[in-house]
């Protein structure tokens, strides 16, 4: 039993419909935005979190 073969391998590459570089990057910008967006959400929560136990003396 074959399970895949190169030239099945390259007409599925032939398939894709690949982006574009505009829309690579736009997409990619996203991402990132995204990603600093959360990292920033939970640095906050973390500090608020911590001067709450500091405040009530644990």
């Amino acid at each position: 039993m074959k399970w895949f073969s190169i030239s099945g391998i390259m007409q599925e590459l032939q398939r894709v419909r690949w982006p574009k570089l505009g829309e690579l990057a736009k997409k990619s910008g996203i991402v990132l935005l995204f990603t600093a967006s959360f990292a920033l959400f939970f640095v906050l929560c973390e500090f608020i979190a911590v001067s709450f136990i500091r405040f009530i003396g644990m």
